[in-house]
């Protein structure tokens, strides 16, 4: 039998995938289930498994910091599942050498397809498995990984869904660390607080769009995140010290 570890971001992949392998009499089975990657590198740090799964869960941000960092200490075979089917992502992935990318939403053909091709490697060449290898990584707050580290898979987070309505709660949920806690770290990295950092982002995406493309001032809005237009405006102008059309214009005639 193989020992899966899956990471599951969403928190509900665990009962069907687990109910797709008995249904299957597939040899893998689930060895541990964790709903973060902190939590995935104090697993890998304390047991052997034979594949990990990341079921990203629409946070495929910290998924792919989460390849990141196995690849820095192991080989182990990485199956990527749910990440959107866009070529940025995609690319990404193949990166960190994952042994297979799914996008969403969840396909058990597939997925039992990928876990028997990997049956076959894991068969003839057993992956090294070194749980040793992940227990030399700083502690945080009891957790396996580096300040450092968890900081960029916060600004990773930012810049994947600057439309979208980004909270500290949301993403120190997601990670599973204190808010406050996280917003200390977070401004003792970057030199600023965490929501200073969120406007900046947004502003500076804002900016990019009204010169390099035709959208509308309230489509640009939504883009970075704001569903009230005239909001937007007081921002941008507070940030640039002119309004969205104006700046437009001046920087389009410049060019």
């Amino acid at each position: 039998m193989h020992d899966i570890l899956l990471v599951d971001f969403s928190g509900h992949t665990h009962g069907e995938l687990q109910k797709l392998l008995r249904r299957s009499n597939s040899d893998h089975v689930i060895g541990d289930c964790v709903v973060s990657a902190c939590a995935a590198l104090s697993a890998l740090a304390g047991r052997e498994f034979s594949v990990v799964l990341v079921s990203t869960g629409g946070f495929a941000a910290a998924g792919l910091w989460l390849c990141h960092y196995i690849r820095k200490k192991s080989q182990i075979p990485i199956l990527f599942m749910g990440g959107g089917d866009h070529f940025r992502l995609v690319r990404k992935a193949l990166a960190y050498q994952v042994s297979d990318y799914l996008p969403g939403p969840f396909h058990a053909f597939a997925l039992l397809n990928s876990l028997d091709r990997l049956k076959s490697r894991l068969d003839s060449e057993p992956a090294k498995r070194l749980p040793s290898a992940f227990r030399s990584l700083v502690h945080l707050e009891g957790k396996h990984v580096h300040s450092s580290q968890v900081i960029k898979m916060v600004k990773a987070y930012v810049l994947d869904h600057l439309s979208s309505d980004i909270t500290l709660k949301r993403i120190s949920d997601l990670l599973h660390f204190n808010c406050a806690y996280l917003g200390q770290k977070f401004k003792m990295e970057e030199n600023v607080s965490f929501n200073h950092y969120l406007m900046q982002q947004r502003m500076e995406k804002a900016k990019l769009l009204l010169i390099s493309t035709n959208l509308r001032i309230y489509e640009i809005a939504s883009e970075v995140g704001y569903t009230d237009t005239d909001w937007f405006y007081k921002k941008f102008r507070a940030y640039t010290g002119e309004t969205p059309n104006v700046y437009r214009k001046q920087k389009t005639f410049t060019a």
